[in-house]
């Protein structure tokens, strides 16, 4: 039977055969549980939403663990990716990687092997699929044609050929200038650093952008490689530190971020135009998610003015709102849609009603994961009425919605959080956060109101810190600041410093 489609513009289809609901927009299966929320995303609301949502409920759409995986060499399913992936071929496995790297561990994990050359002969390269992602992924195996080897007998030919290049002539061409500081950041960056980035968009966790769309735009643009080895020369150095290495990692650092702030400005300032192609703009979408990265070492450290004492840009500054919309910027896709406050207040009372429930079993059978996310429910829930007796009763009601709404929404993000110690998945619960509260809350916030600052303090300590510590090594220090930039707007209210907020740390 062929898959069912329906909602706009076709954007969901259902496929009876795995008991699945795909979106074809975002190319994954959607679970029972999220349908409603990702629908929201997708700005389907209120009479639509619900239509679709009653049409659905007449499918039979199995939980991620129930479906049924397609048999090896099965026919690609059109509505999912196809990528590049690996099989193990030891006798009785078949386990299936996205990532050599990933088949490397798998073969030392499960078969307690260290060299990389037994991952390399015991695994084989295939094309992979899977329904979900996240926690849920699991890959499958789809048919595809044969890559055709090249003759082995030709390439011996080649490269014998090759060596027939005379000694003398080769001492007579002129000597190649490599620079092997500039090659190992490079290297670190490709390898290493590039992984720990943040993505916009799924196809981009899959494909990868840092170490692919990206590096073939810097191959091309000299500003724009000095921003990637700025990053990766700033990470080598927060990796060692201590070690008497890391300062000079960082002076490099510094060296190169200001030959790409000054490249930056001159193409964002740059009458040209684009290029036919669109691989300027390209280019320019690059520096600017370089610049963002920079923008958030330099707000928590000021690690690039204190060293070459530049003068900071207009958006690398010390500024919260600043850093906040850097934030915004890095931010995937599909958690800027903030949603109706209504939506918010709903999935917030869902969560701590689950919570709530789940309390109820023996202690001793929670994980820690549970009974932290536990506890910081349960903080979360009893902030509207310690604010209450902290503050007193409040004159504003749109001040009341807007700070009873950022709190609902700190609820929701905390619940994806802690779904998963995945740099990713820690880094955009954080950022949808900003993308959820209401622009009179940011307001709130800029005018350095007290019940604004709370709950921005509570962010700081709980996501943030949790982003920090999960991978994102770019974001560190940044709660710390955060948390004392709150604890000295309110020193002179010792309500909120010792009542609300001080006992938050980062």
């Amino acid at each position: 039977m062929p898959p069912i489609r329906l909602g706009p513009n076709d954007l969901l289809e259902y496929d009876e055969a795995h008991g699945v609901l795909i979106c074809r927009e975002c190319c994954y299966a959607i679970q029972k549980s999220a349908l409603q929320s990702h629908l929201l995303r997708h700005k389907v609301y209120r009479e639509e939403r619900q239509n679709l949502l009653a049409r659905i409920a007449q499918f039979n759409i199995y939980e991620p663990d129930e479906v049924p995986l397609p048999a090896p060499g099965s026919p690609p399913i059109d509505a999912l990716p196809v990528i590049s992936g690996y099989r193990c071929t030891t006798p009785g496995c078949a386990n299936l990687c996205a990532s050599f790297k990933r088949m490397k561990r798998h073969h030392s994990e499960v078969h307690g092997t260290v060299d990389s050359s037994i991952a390399t002969s015991f695994s084989c390269p295939v094309k992979l699929q899977t329904f979900f992602r996240g926690t849920k992924i699991k890959y499958f195996e789809e048919l595809h044609e044969e890559i055709e080897m090249e003759n082995p007998k030709g390439a011996f030919t080649q490269s014998a050929t090759f060596t027939k290049v005379s000694c003398q002539a080769a001492r007579s061409l002129p000597s190649v200038d490599v620079n092997l500081e500039t090659l190992r950041y490079f290297h670190h960056f490709t390898t290493t650093t590039s992984l720990t980035l943040p993505n916009t968009t799924y196809h981009e966790e899959i494909w990868g952008y840092w170490n692919t769309g990206l590096i073939l735009q810097a191959l091309q643009r000299k500003w724009l490689m000095c921003g990637i080895l700025a990053i990766s020369a700033c990470h080598l150095g927060i990796l060692e530190n201590g070690t008497g290495n890391d300062l000079a990692h960082h002076e490099q650092s510094a060296r190169c971020a200001h030959e790409f702030l000054a490249g930056y400005a001159g193409a964002i300032e740059s009458d040209l135009g684009l290029e036919a192609d669109g691989s300027e703009d390209e280019a320019k979408q690059g520096g600017m998610r370089i610049h963002c990265i920079l923008g958030c070492l330099q707000w928590a450290t000021g690690h690039f003015v204190q060293i070459l004492n530049l003068p900071p840009s207009p958006e690398i500054r010390n500024s919260l709102l600043s850093f906040m919309s850097m934030l915004q910027r890095l931010a995937a896709w599909d958690t800027m849609v903030a949603g109706a406050q209504e939506e918010t207040f709903t999935e917030a009372a869902r969560i701590l009603n689950t919570m709530t429930l789940s309390n109820r079993q023996p202690l001793e059978t929670m994980t820690y994961h549970q009974s932290l996310a536990s506890d910081i429910l349960k903080r979360l829930s009893e902030l509207p009425t310690r604010m209450t007796e902290a503050f007193g009763r409040p004159e504003s009601t749109r001040d009341v919605l807007a700070t009873l709404s950022a709190i609902s929404a700190l609820v929701q993000c905390c619940a994806n959080s802690f779904t998963s110690d995945e740099t990713a998945t820690t880094f955009n619960a954080m950022v949808s956060w900003l993308n959820k509260v209401p622009q009179h809350f940011n307001d709130m916030a800029a005018c350095n109101s007290a019940p604004a600052l709370v709950v921005l303090a509570h962010w700081a300590a709980i996501l943030m810190r949790r982003a920090e510590n999960c991978g994102n090594w770019f974001l560190r220090g940044s709660a710390t600041k955060i948390l004392l930039h709150v604890k000295q707007e309110c020193a002179e209210d010792r309500r909120v410093l010792q009542f609300l907020v001080g006992d938050l740390r980062a």
